[in-house]
């Protein structure tokens, strides 16, 4: 029904008529588009109102000059960030050049003279010297001493199962570059490595659960490591962590392959002139690569881990260490805080890899992901990575680390590696008083890079090098 105007109607049919009238009767009845043109004539002449017809002009352009002028004022506080972080890289960059010319005023690496020399070297020596070593541990409690260590990595561990993420906030200086290596079974390892133009042994350093290579705790291990001990460097994210989770879909294997993962890495070190030994260094997780890569290197026929291995805080026994880490410990408990990290690594877990069964704990992901992958049961999935099971036939230098108020994985671990290796010199178990889980360094850190640095130096291979007897003296 047309609802216009009775006059607007009489204006229509008028100017349609007048069309109409003006063509030929006999055109109009043999061309019916005649009168279609008449209608477009009138449409023409009235077109609709629009829909904005009722916002004023004025109040348009108000609205526009508003948006221009909130747009203008919106670019002061985004230059201000923008010179910010312009100053912030400059100065990153200031200091990185200022420590790359104090780092090429220092010498090359060497061993103390006071050290014997390679076909001198032995566990009892190295360990009485270790075992000298004064330990002043903090007064704070094991989860203030975690929390000192590892705080800063506290939203790395929270967005672990996000490898896009898991690396912030934390970041490598310059002389670190990314590297794949080629792992066990051809399995391809995301690492980060820095190289000096000299030889001498190389280190490789690997994290423990729910990190990656990209935390603080690394970082800071791998820079004094590279700057201030002049070794080669290489930093590992193991399968199914960090950028590894991107280049391999293995899963964690509770260090069994990430051992062999290691020493893959270890031969391709020694295809370099530069590099004239590589030890490790892991953590937690990391430890239990280096004892599995211990024990592969023994019976293999090049023994490529041949600088010395660290385990700190090692989770020697799996089995009983994944039921610990799985049960809900009182709220007073240290572990209390890492328990409900926990809770929320496994969610994220659940929901990245679309996993069925809705796992709650620690053991509930592990069952539903690794041992159906690599073929085994869990029984014989944590069976063959526990070092208690193997550390009797290690024939290389390894050092574990532990201590008594470690709440994640409890010193039972330690002492029951201890056992293991009564009549294995190979393997040497230090308990101290003090460090929680893996935060020797907040605990005590001059005790702690002291015992590493000598460690790795004592069984490293030098290379060519001009000793600085001012330097010499200090050391040692």
């Amino acid at each position: 029904m047309d609802r216009r105007p009775e006059d607007q109607q009489r204006s229509d049919r008028s100017l349609r008529d007048r069309i109409i009238a003006a063509a030929d009767p006999d055109e109009v009845a043999s061309d019916p588009e005649l009168s279609v043109v008449a209608d477009l004539a009138v449409a023409d002449a009235n077109p609709p109102r629009a829909r904005n017809a009722g916002i004023r002009p004025s109040a348009a352009r108000r609205a526009a000059r508003a948006r221009r002028t909130w747009l203008s004022m919106l670019f002061i506080p985004v230059f201000a960030i923008y010179l910010l972080l312009d100053a912030m890289r400059e100065l990153r960059a200031h200091l990185t050049r200022a420590n790359e010319t104090e780092r090429e005023r220092r010498p090359s690496f060497h061993r103390p003279e006071a050290m014997p020399g390679p076909d001198e070297r032995s566990m009892e020596d190295i360990v009485s010297a270790l075992e000298s070593f004064p330990f002043h541990p903090s007064r704070l409690p094991a989860s203030a001493v975690f929390f000192r260590d590892n705080g800063a990595d506290a939203t790395g561990a929270l967005f672990s199962a996000n490898p896009q993420m898991a690396s912030f906030p934390h970041f490598y200086p310059s002389t670190f570059q990314e590297v794949l290596f080629e792992g066990c079974e051809g399995e391809r390892i995301a690492g980060m490595r820095a190289t000096h133009e000299h030889s001498g042994p190389a280190v490789v350093i690997c994290h423990g659960l729910l990190m990656n290579k990209h935390f603080d705790v690394i970082i800071s291990l791998a820079k004094r490591a590279y700057e201030e001990w002049g070794f080669h460097v290489v930093t590992l994210d193991l399968r199914g962590w960090g950028d590894s989770a991107w280049t391999t879909d293995a899963p964690a294997s509770a260090g069994y392959y990430e051992g062999r993962d290691l020493l893959e890495v270890c031969r391709t070190l020694h295809e370099d002139p530069l590099v004239t030994s590589v030890g490790a260094i892991g953590y937690s997780l990391g430890g239990a690569t280096v004892l599995n890569a211990a024990h592969a290197s023994s019976l293999s026929d090049d023994k490529p881990l041949d600088g010395g291995g660290i385990a700190i805080s090692a989770p020697t026994d799996i089995d009983p260490v994944l039921t610990h880490i799985s049960t809900k410990p009182h709220w007073r408990d240290p572990y209390f805080g890492l328990w409900n990290l926990f809770r929320a690594a496994i969610k994220s877990n659940v929901r990245r890899r679309g996993l069925l069964g809705d796992p709650q704990t620690w053991r509930d992901l592990v069952e539903t992901t690794s041992p159906a992958y690599y073929g085994v049961s869990m029984e014989e999935y944590c069976r063959r990575a526990s070092a208690v099971n193997f550390a009797h036939e290690i024939t290389q230098p390894v050092l574990e680390l532990h201590s008594t108020d470690d709440f994640l994985v409890p010193v039972w671990n330690a002492y029951q590696l201890q056992d293991a290796v009564a009549d294995n010199p190979w393997v040497h178990v230090m308990v101290r008083d003090g460090g929680a889980h893996c935060a020797f360094a907040a605990a005590d850190s001059a005790w702690f890079h002291s015992t590493v640095r000598r460690w790795l130096e004592y069984w490293a291979t030098p290379g060519a090098f001009k000793v600085d007897p001012a330097e010499d003296e200090i050391l040692g």
